[in-house]
């Protein structure tokens, strides 16, 4: 089936997910609750989906939310602000580290109490990208329910929790101290923009992991730093890629999928529960340690994908640089040296069952 006759197909499904998502951005925005515009879309349509009223989200939707967001961040990384970033080198490198400790608790724990293979119990755990992870899990034979079953729910929950907890939870937010000093300017933005995508796009297909986000990301900090004037991405299409995002989230809960894997959700609602307590705790750790804020450290180490961690630190004017630098390092080393773990901890298990 070609592209526009799939589009032609889920046109009515997807004009039904805005019709929801829309009126749920905009009541949650009334509220004033934090990213509004991702939890919104996201909770209404994962709800019609789990209700059997299947809802889909825009074609492209995850390529274009992410070239806004890559190019609404990439400007913030000026000299000053890429110098602080060195400067807390070994900060960055500790909560990487911690990353493959807390996912291999996690793994051993999840695989003895749930009764999944211990191959799965560990691609679910590891908190690296989640279509990585997927890839790696196939690669080695791995039950892809449970890893996708995984990493849907330990993302769903960050991008409710973490925002809600910093919010009312009375962590002070220290706002980016280097923000840039662009106006809003349509005739240098969309040319911007539509360079990002085709950049994007090309970056992917040659499997660059996260394209669409970094490589605009690194366009705009390319510009910037050589002293283009740039425009400012304004605040209602930071709010548009929210939308995106909480529509993806929405259509990876699939009834039929869950219902199949219903008795597997308990284990890896508990799994994600401890991975991000974990998180936490070596994110106050690190702060307390290196002096740096708390809020900014729990997203920076938070165990989601680097797209939706964005869309928070950028939603809570965070120092977006700073949570990028965490996430880009962890996403680069744990996506790499997963698979040299995996390899490492099945060998050391054949060496002790010849052993015994």
């Amino acid at each position: 089936m070609s592209f526009l006759d799939t589009f032609i197909q889920r046109l009515p499904r997807m004009a039904l997910a805005l019709a929801v998502s829309i009126p749920a951005g905009a009541l949650l925005r009334w509220l004033d609750t934090p990213i509004p515009w991702l939890i919104g879309p996201m909770v209404a349509v994962a709800t019609l989906n789990l209700l059997g009223i299947r809802a889909f989200a825009l074609p492209y939707g995850r390529q274009v939310g992410q070239v806004i967001l890559g190019s609404a961040i990439g400007v913030y990384f000026t000299p000053t602000v890429i110098a602080a970033i060195a400067s807390n080198s070994l900060a960055i490198l500790i909560t990487t580290l911690s990353a493959f400790v807390i996912g291999g608790i996690g793994a051993v724990v999840m695989s003895r109490v749930s009764g999944v293979d211990g191959k799965s119990a560990f691609f679910s755990s590891i908190p690296g990208g989640s279509m990585a992870m997927a890839n790696l899990a196939e690669k080695y034979g791995a039950t892809m329910p449970p890893v996708a079953v995984a990493h849907s729910l330990r993302v769903s929950i960050l991008v409710i929790v973490i925002p809600f907890g910093i919010t009312y939870g009375g962590i002070p937010i220290e706002p980016s101290a280097y923000r840039p000093e662009f106006a809003l300017n349509y005739t240098i933005l969309i040319p911007w923009l539509a360079v990002g995508l085709i950049l994007g796009e090309l970056s992917e297909r040659l499997r660059f992991h996260n394209g669409c986000l970094l490589t605009p990301l690194f366009l705009g900090m390319i510009l910037a730093l050589n002293g283009f004037t740039l425009s400012e991405v304004p605040g209602w299409l930071i709010d548009f890629a929210q939308l995106l995002f909480g529509l993806i989230l929405g259509e990876r809960y699939e009834r039929a999928f869950f219902a199949r894997h219903k008795l597997f959700i308990p284990f890896a609602l508990v799994n994600a529960v401890f991975i991000i307590l974990a998180s936490v705790a070596v994110a106050i750790s690190v702060a307390w340690a290196f002096d740096l804020p708390i809020a900014t450290m729990i997203i920076a180490t938070a165990p989601g994908g680097m797209a939706e961690m964005a869309v928070v630190a950028q939603a809570l004017q965070m120092a977006v640089p700073m949570v990028m630098a965490f996430h880009l390092f962890r996403i680069i080393v744990v996506n790499m040296g997963t698979q040299y773990i995996y390899l490492a901890a099945t060998w050391v298990q054949r060496r002790r069952a010849k052993e015994t």
